[in-house]
């Protein structure tokens, strides 16, 4: 009995053994593939709708995880059905949505969004960027220079196979076109529309922006039209990628001229612009009106905008140049009108009948206060006719003129001076500049002069008008001359004012640029009647070595004592120096 329970034993044990072995496989269970979701799982189309998608996804994997997704958008599908492998340009992502645009080129089109969830098994994902463009035939493979073949410097994926969803999620979505949207550019501080200054001379810089659903790079065009709000208006068209356009009229076609004229429309900034063409319409002495719409690669276009955003309310006028000679008036004193009387009477008796006296005037300062004017540099805020893009719009304004006099107080507008002044004077504009100081400067200010005007910089010494100073004072007597260091040069002399013996403004000694050299300097050997007297002569005019740019650190306009040389000097510069006549 005891050795029949040995052999049932022996025998049950070796059952068991035997059962175990075969439950052991001898090669691993294979991968099974992840499934795919897509945030609607319907095959069954959706209403027509937008080309812009907010898509959501998700996968499983059985024996696993999910490491990322490959997500394709092909047009005209017909079924949500997806054979494996297939021709779509897919890009990998790690993420479970996007927004999807979709890339509609017609009114109405089909197209399917694709996802395939990819598991763990997948090795090669680590070299993978997001977005990553990856195609499935002939091989699975990374198209590193998306030129749709299998080539040199792509990366194949040889584990993609056997770790992708092989039936994918897909969703059928038809598609609408939306038109196109088109606003003008707005103020960055406040975001209100940037309008165009209310008068202008024959030069205007538009800028917008252009947005579509559909993606803002299916914008094809932009249209312009001068003053026609007819069904058929004079469209002029450009490339959707512009965003920025300049109407110059050069004198060439507005001298002698009246009405509508034909107007020059270029893109870009000085000193890279383009000429693009012509547009017909802009009327001279008259206020005008700019129509602006965007048309898409389907056709659509957006509403019209104009400029002024309102017309009704707000002007454009286009003044006509009239005068080879621009005032630029930065000059916020009360004697600003004298001033002009006297450059206007100076000037007529220099070059008699040379159309130069009945100067254009350009209020470049127009609307700031004093302390605007010294606070401009900080807080960017400019005279209500200086236009917003001053590149180009400035500088070209500048340039419709064979010479500028730019006259300005204490506080000169720097930053259109830096713009204006400095390229149209590279350009080989004539300048006659101006100026007077603040009682204390700054070297941001010192830096701004020196980029444009032919000085190093000027004295920092602080102003006083108790104390003697040889570099800066607030006083300047009657009858004191301004000598010249060269007898080509007319000396000039302070004139006698109503009331009192002192001229009440601020001045400062200047120091040139080493291509410039000084033209005047001032007598202040008796100055007052102390026995006090400045020493030495402080240089306060200076004229670069091109002989284009002229500077008199004094209030000009106040030099016509003595002997009565204003007009002797605007002729010496204007004719002798920069070849005017």
């Amino acid at each position: 009995m005891k050795k029949f329970l040995q052999n049932i034993i022996f025998v049950i044990a070796g059952l068991v053994i035997g059962s175990c072995q075969k439950d052991l496989p001898n090669q691993p269970k294979p991968n099974q593939l992840p499934s795919t979701r897509l945030w609607l799982s319907s095959s069954v189309m959706l209403n027509e709708t937008s080309s812009r998608q907010h898509a959501y996804w998700y996968g499983e994997d059985p024996d696993g995880y999910v490491k990322g997704f490959l997500i394709a958008t092909p047009e005209s599908v017909a079924t949500a059905t997806v054979a494996f492998p297939d021709t779509f340009t897919y890009s990998w992502t790690t993420r479970n949505d996007s927004i999807i645009s979709l890339p509609l080129i017609k009114a109405r089109s089909l197209f399917t969004i694709v996802a395939r969830a990819v598991d763990n098994t997948f090795k090669e994902n680590s070299s993978l960027p997001e977005g990553a463009i990856i195609r499935l035939t002939p091989q699975p493979y990374w198209d590193k220079n998306t030129n749709g073949t299998f080539d040199a410097g792509d990366l194949s994926l040889s584990s993609l196979t056997s770790s992708i969803d092989t039936k994918s999620a897909a969703q059928l979505l038809p598609i609408r076109n939306t038109p196109p949207r088109v606003f003008y550019s707005v103020n960055p501080i406040d975001s209100a529309t940037i309008q165009q200054p209310d008068t202008t001379f024959t030069v205007a810089t538009f800028s917008w922006y252009g947005t579509d659903v559909d993606g803002d790079n299916t914008i094809s065009a932009f249209k312009i039209a001068l003053n026609d709000s007819g069904p058929n208006k004079r469209w002029f068209s450009i490339s959707g990628a512009v965003k920025l356009v300049t109407l110059i009229t050069p004198r060439s076609v507005t001298n002698g001229a009246t009405g509508e004229v034909d107007t020059d429309v270029y893109t870009g900034t000085f000193p890279s612009m383009q000429f693009r063409g012509k547009i017909s319409g802009l009327k001279l002495d008259a206020n005008n009106v700019l129509y602006l719409q965007a048309r898409d690669v389907a056709g659509d276009s957006s509403s019209t905008i104009t400029m002024p955003s309102t017309p009704a309310t707000k002007k454009w006028y286009v003044k006509k140049p009239k005068s080879k000679m621009l005032v630029v008036t930065d000059y916020n004193q009360s004697d600003r009108i004298t001033a002009l009387n006297t450059y206007s009477a100076a000037i007529d008796s220099a070059l008699p009948g040379k159309d130069y006296s009945k100067f254009d005037i350009f209020d470049v300062g127009l609307g700031l206060s004093s302390i605007d004017k010294q606070n401009q540099l900080v807080n960017q805020k400019y005279g209500s006719l200086v236009p917003n893009n001053m590149n180009p719009a400035l500088i070209h304004t500048l340039k419709l003129y064979d010479v500028v006099l730019w006259m300005s107080d204490l506080y000169p507008s720097y930053l259109p001076a830096q713009i204006g002044l400095f390229n149209y004077s590279l350009t080989g504009g004539k300048v006659i500049f101006t100026t007077t100081f603040a009682a204390n400067v700054v070297f941001a200010e010192i830096r701004a002069l020196n980029d444009f005007a032919p000085i190093d910089s000027v004295s920092t010494d602080a102003n006083s008008s108790t104390t003697l100073h040889t570099n800066a004072d607030g006083r300047m007597p009657v009858r004191t001359k301004v000598l010249s260091l060269s007898t080509d040069f007319p000396e000039l002399a302070f004139d006698t004012i109503t009331s009192g013996t002192i001229h009440t403004f601020n001045w400062r000694r200047i120091y040139k640029r080493t291509d410039a050299q000084y033209i005047y300097q001032l007598d202040s050997s008796k100055f007052y009647s102390t026995p006090f007297r400045y020493a030495g002569k402080p240089d306060i005019g200076v004229i670069n070595n091109d002989k284009n740019f002229v500077l008199i650190a004094l209030p000009l306009h106040k030099l016509n004592g003595g002997n009565k040389n204003l007009p002797a000097f605007f002729k010496r510069v204007m004719v002798n120096e920069f070849g005017l006549n």
